[in-house]
């Protein structure tokens, strides 16, 4: 800490510290699209407009898995883009799924893991905002 002005010094920010805030930000958005989440259960499914779903596939006792299908963008076999968004309940942080095998972060750089980790939840993040704004 700076003792003449009180103020912490400049520190650059942990590249996992942003990802977690990140992480935490996509839960407010999550919950401003579907309210309390600790209510929903497998099975519930919202409209959040005419072409975007959302659907709870798995509960757990802190962790919610949801799919959302947005029929506006498709992928290359022409079939609507399904996100799938693990949510920790506990943790008041939601990410989306990487649909490669959940391990070959294990075996990667963790930086680039990070950085991967990162683009992916910042389109989440880009996504939820989109579907806010179209409410």
């Amino acid at each position: 800490m700076n003792v003449n002005t009180g103020i912490p010094p400049f520190v650059e920010h942990d590249p996992f510290d942003q990802l977690m805030d990140l992480y935490e930000q996509n839960y407010i958005l999550i919950r401003r699209l579907l309210g309390d989440l600790r209510r929903l259960d497998v099975g519930d499914e919202f409209a959040l407009d005419f072409q975007v779903t959302a659907r709870v596939t798995e509960r757990g006792r802190f962790t919610l898995e949801l799919s959302f299908t947005d029929h506006t963008v498709l992928d290359s076999r022409d079939q609507p883009v399904m996100l799938r968004v693990r949510v920790y309940l506990d943790a008041r942080s939601a990410e989306l799924h990487d649909p490669r095998h959940p391990a070959s972060c294990l075996q990667a750089d963790r930086t680039e893991c990070n950085r991967a980790r990162q683009s992916r939840n910042r389109m989440l993040q880009r996504w939820l905002l989109a579907r806010l704004r179209h409410r």
